[in-house]
This record gives structure tokens, sequence and C-alpha cells, in this order.
């Protein structure tokens, strides 16, 4: 009874949360386990008069007795411990297992009131929190999640199944347009008498490229010989870059696409050892599809294009490296199935003269332009990003999948080399009508989308074409 009565003296002097009830557990042999919350307190009851109650690690566990047959415990850390409760005749009666682990309880009331329907439970595991049951979709299963997060940061484990896990169908299309223009003239005069006299300027354009046209000039004054030409280059384009990408991924997933290609990097390795890494260039786009419970699709998009710049590559170790031109961006939307938003403004212009002049003869009126050549260039490029997601699921017909090769067949010898053909047309389906398009997935039918959004990423000062 002695040290029953210490007991009740500690219980007088401390101070702990109300006593909830415990999560016992009773085997053959008259063994317990306690669950008991962290900073939470368990009551206990025992069918005999204790004299002695021992707790195995003070560190994890406080116990405080309220009479000879009862006590509660109140978790003080993370971990696993022991009771050992000897009876009247000090002789062991019974060892009680207690685990500290989280308020599973308390989760589940939450989760009970923020998801109503969902059959999610959780318990503790391993120092966290694993959930189970199932989930009505995948966004529903990482809201779960991170409510847990709240109550075991960095601990919680899931093995929700989710019912209907959700495909999203991405549409991406890729539009660049990129216009040039350069103007380049070039003068040159050769200037010779027997006399030993001579007078010449620089041959050819700025540039260095062949002219398109020369207007050459050949006489003599006297003993003099002169040589003039006078050479000239205009040049226009405009490319049109597309790209068409359509991914499929599940909500919450990443997709990514990449067209373009590698290039080798040098990469200086210790002091005479270099090593190779290789860099990515081209279109690329990553994107994260999730599937809100209210049906809204939101998009996380990363495009990205870049190209190979060797005017402003550098040297390591006898390598030349070339550089790279990125335009890149990153946004997040939320779309409803089959609506579409564009990136746009993504413009760049660039701009150069170059003159090569002889000194003081150049700045003479009208005679200096005999004496100068001029190059003017410029180059422009818009790029549009448009995306359109759907919600999908897999076809169970193979013949409603893309094929590339449905319009065409393979051309024979005789196609070849009588006919010069390098493809036959496929034969006439009539029932090719009567099947949907190519699509890798078939999408679900979604009301007429309202005007399409426009997300500007156009840089602060860009001027439009």
């Amino acid at each position: 009874m002695r040290n029953l009565l210490m007991l009740a003296a500690i219980a007088a002097l401390t101070a702990g949360a109300t006593p909830t009830a415990a999560q016992v557990a009773q085997d053959q042999a008259g063994d317990r386990a306690i669950v008991v919350p962290k900073d939470k307190s368990a009551a206990f009851r025992l069918d005999y008069p204790a004299s002695e109650i021992v707790v195995a690690q003070p560190d994890t566990l406080s116990l405080v007795a309220t009479t000879d047959r009862s006590f509660y415990v109140r978790g003080k850390q993370l971990g696993a411990t022991n009771i050992l409760v000897y009876d009247a005749q000090h002789r062991l009666a019974q060892v009680v297992d207690v685990r500290v682990g989280y308020d599973v309880e308390g989760l589940r009331g939450d989760l009970a009131t923020a998801l109503p329907g969902e059959h999610i439970s959780a318990v503790n595991f391993a120092q966290g929190i694993l959930l189970t049951g199932e989930a009505s979709t995948s966004a529903v299963a990482a809201r779960a999640a991170a409510i847990a997060e709240r109550y075991a940061p960095k601990a919680v484990e899931s093995d929700l199944v989710v019912r209907s896990a959700q495909q999203v169908q991405v549409d991406v299309r890729f539009l660049e347009v990129s216009r040039s223009a350069e103007k380049d003239l070039g003068i040159s005069v050769n200037v010779q008498s027997p006399s030993g006299f001579s007078f010449s300027t620089a041959p050819g354009l700025v540039s260095g490229s062949p002219p398109q046209g020369t207007l050459s000039l050949h006489t003599n004054i006297g003993p003099v010989t002169i040589d003039a030409a006078l050479e000239a280059l205009e040049n226009k384009g405009a490319i049109r870059n597309l790209a068409r990408p359509t991914l499929v991924a599940m909500s919450g997933q990443e997709a990514s696409f990449l067209a373009g290609g590698e290039f080798p990097y040098p990469v200086p390795n210790g002091q005479n050892g270099v090593s190779i890494d290789f860099r990515q260039f081209g279109v690329q786009l990553r994107i994260v599809p999730t599937v809100e419970p209210n049906g809204q699709i939101q998009l996380k998009v990363a495009p990205e294009v870049s190209q190979l710049d060797p005017a402003d590559g550098l040297n390591i170790q006898g390598f030349r490296v070339p550089a790279l031109t990125i335009r890149r961006t990153t946004t997040q939307v939320e779309l409803r199935d089959g609506q579409s938003f564009a990136i746009a403004g993504l413009f760049q212009r660039d701009y150069a003269n170059t003159v090569n002049q002889i000194p003081w003869a150049s700045d003479v009126p009208i005679l200096g332009a005999l004496f100068r050549s001029s190059q003017w260039k410029r180059n422009e490029s818009e790029l549009v990003i448009i995306v359109t997601p759907h919600l999908t699921a897999p076809s169970d017909r193979i013949e409603d999948l893309p094929n590339p090769l449905a319009r065409s067949s393979e051309a024979t010898a005789l196609d070849v080399i009588l006919d010069g053909k390098t493809a036959r047309p496929a034969p006439h389906d009539p029932e090719a009508a009567l099947r949907p398009g190519p699509a890798s997935a078939a999408p679900r039918p979604a009301p007429p989308p309202p005007p399409m959004p426009v997300a500007s990423a156009a840089p602060t000062g860009a001027a439009n074409p």
C-alpha cells in the first residue's frame, strides 16, 4: 500500500488532461494493449488491487494512480513502452503494452466532416498515420492526405483505393511564326596605275554572303585602270513551326513532351579531364492536370521553346559549345472539360545594322556613298501556345485509336520504278465515316465552351508584330 499512497500523492501534485477512454485490447494470457494519443490521457481499470505499478519508459509515458484499482496514463512523446502491474502479494500480475501515437480518433472525425460519404479510415502505423479505405476520386484522396498531414507532418502514408481514377487528355498546340528581312549593299573600288599607285576597298558584302546581283564597271583613264563593283543582296522569309502533342495523364500526375534533341556539353573534370553532359533543346512541355471534386480541371503548364545559338557560344578546353535561346513560361489555370486557354504575347524582335566605310572619304557628300558598304537586318518571332483538356477514358476498340498509316500503304517495287510513287492510298473503307475521328482516347461530351480566356505572358514593353 505504500507504493499506492506514493502514487496517490503524485496524482495530487500532477496536473493532467481529463482522462479519456483508452483503446484497449486483451489477449488470452490476460495482457492488454493501450493506444494513447500524444499529449492526451487514457483511463485504465484493474480487476484486482495493485501494490505497485511501474512504467518502463517514463520519458514516453507518465502514469497517475487514482485508486488501487484504477489509474490513467498520458502520452508524452511518440514511441512504445509497457506497464508492469504487481498484485497485493507483490507478484507480477500483468504487463500492459502502451503505444503513444497520433490522435487518429480526432482525425477520423475531421475526415468525416470534411469528406462526408467517403469510406476513409486512419490508424497509427510505424511512427506515423496510415490511411486506408476507398476514395471516390484522386482529388478526394489528396485532400484526405492533406488533412492527415496536419496531424502528422511528413508522417502520412496512404493506401487509399480510388474508385474512379480519372484520366485527362491534354491537347497542346505550339504556333510559332518567324519573319526575317535583310538588306546588304557592298561597293568595291580598285584603281591602279603603271607608276605604282593603287587604291582599293574591301570586296564583297558586309555579311560575307554571295550577292544576289552585281553591277560591274571597268574603264581606263589614260594609263590608269579603274574597276568598280556594286553588289546587292536582299533576303526575306517567314517560317511557321507547329507542334501538336496530345498527352494523357492521371489526375495529379505529370506528363511531359519534347520535340527536339540533346547536344553534348563538355564539363571540366579536374585539371585536364573533360566529361560530357547533355542538354535538351526544342519544344518542351510539362503539364500536371488535377480533376477537382466539382469537375473543374486544374492545369499546371510549363512550356518551353529553345534553339541552339552558335553566335553566343563559348569555348571550353578546345570545344565550341553553342548557347541556347529560350522562351519559357509557367502558369496555372482552371478549366472545364473542353475549354481552352492560350498563352500569347511571347514576342521577340532583333534589329541590327552594320556600316563598313573608309574614314573621311565616306563623309564626302554624295560621293561618300562610294566608299562604304552597309547591312540592315531584322528578325521577328512570335509564339502562341493553346491548351485544351478533356476528361477521357481508355478505348475498347483498337480501330478508334490513331493510326498514321491508315491513309496510305507501302508502295511496291513497280509503284516506285514505273510510277515514281513512294506510297499507295489505302483502299476505301465504307465504314470509316461511321467511326469517330482519330484520338488517343474517347473524350466525354461537354457543353459548348464559353469564349476562350487568354493568359498573356508578354514581357514589359514588347511590341506587336
